[in-house]
């Protein structure tokens, strides 16, 4: 089932694998680079049916990091088509989606940050500023902006980014939301701000532009949303009109740090995930997206620890998802997509899950530091 196609909206993607979002460090000063060129061109070339960039900020306040892409202004529009074309130029039944997020409390770039609620960010010790109404509306109207930008700039689709503990996964979540007002309290009103997104976004690009989600099945964290609520989430943004769903896990502090440095105890993780999204634990989310699709009729993209051929199509023949998701593998080879479509070498991915790319985001930019996997 793998190699069969399938719609995300009016987008038909002609397999089953999705790269998904993961941070590049190759922009300056927010523009595209060179670089960027070169990494998607290589994933287009590589048989994937959907690419899910990395995030670019919508504004300033929402930059995590200093070498990420930006969507904040129309100046940039010209300089993220780069890489829509090149995407297009190489495989033309290749799709891409622009993801785009505001960091909230959780950047790593900026001293003042913004949240839904002043609550300590404990990973980087960090209190945010708790946003006014009219920052809110500020910033549902520079989502907006980003979504029309993401389509004049020529991609197929966009993605926000609504997990990880970033700004939308903050209003989600009762653990960073402490508001009194009508963004905060019950589900309905911590699910306002993405609503006035979707809804302000289909205003300037209209409806039959694909908008994806990626959300939390459970924030790991006591207080944070755990799988019920996420149900309820998903259920509202697929009525809502959103494209697909992509399911997801944990916020920064739910895995940067030990709980001993911390001072605080995570919700009780059962023993078969505490190596979530590591080597140890295949498919760390299925059990999420499995739920989850038991109640939309949306797409569901599952993401985290995919690392087998055989994995994929017993997710796939089980129903337990309809697309899945790749990020680090395709970082260690960007043809893993095309290799198992031709039954080219082995049916496990080449990583072995070590995060070590992560260490080369301040140097060279996203690459894989393994020349050869582990024995």
């Amino acid at each position: 089932m793998y190699d069969k196609p399938m719609k995300i909206g009016n987008l038909e993607i002609k397999n089953r694998f999705v790269r998904s979002a993961t941070y590049e460090g190759m922009a300056h000063e927010g523009i595209v680079t060179d670089k960027h060129v070169e990494l998607y061109k290589n994933l287009a070339e590589g048989g994937v049916g959907l690419i899910i960039t990395g995030y670019a900020y919508v504004q300033k306040s929402g930059m995590a990091f200093e070498e990420m892409m930006g969507a904040d202004n129309d100046e940039l529009i010209s300089d993220l088509r780069r890489i829509a074309d090149i995407v297009h130029g190489h495989s033309k039944d290749c799709k891409i989606a622009l993801q785009i997020a505001h960091c909230g409390r959780q950047s790593r770039a900026l001293e003042n940050t913004l949240a839904p609620s002043a609550v300590l960010e404990k990973a980087i010790n960090k209190m945010p500023k708790e946003m006014s109404k009219e920052e809110i509306k500020e910033t549902i109207e520079a989502f907006a902006q980003g979504v029309r930008r993401a389509k004049e700039a020529g991609f197929d689709a966009v993605q926000l980014h609504g997990a990880h503990g970033y700004l939308i996964s903050e209003f989600f979540s009762p653990y960073t939301n402490k508001r009194t007002d009508d963004y905060g309290g019950s589900t309905e009103n911590r699910f306002r701000f993405v609503e006035e997104i979707y809804n302000r976004s289909v205003g300037l690009v209209g409806k039959d532009f694909p908008i994806l989600i990626k959300i939390n099945g459970d924030d790991f964290l006591d207080g944070g949303i755990t799988i019920e609520e996420s149900k309820k989430i998903a259920v509202k943004l697929s009525q809502l009109g959103f494209a697909a769903i992509e399911v997801s896990g944990g916020m920064w502090e739910t895995v940067t740090r030990s709980r001993k440095e911390l001072g605080w105890k995570p919700r009780m993780i059962p023993e078969s995930r505490k190596f979530v999204g590591t080597k140890n634990e295949p498919a760390c989310n299925l059990p999420f997206a499995k739920e989850i699709k038991k109640v939309v009729d949306i797409p569901i993209i599952v993401v985290g620890g995919i690392n087998s051929l055989d994995l994929v199509e017993k997710i796939l023949r089980e129903e337990s998802a309809d697309f899945v998701s790749f990020s680090r593998p395709m970082i260690r080879e960007p043809n893993l997509p095309n290799r198992w479509l031709k039954g080219i070498g082995e049916r496990t991915v080449e990583c072995i899950y070590c995060s070590g790319c992560l260490s080369t985001l301040e140097t060279t930019g996203l690459r894989c530091i393994k020349k050869e996997p582990e024995a």
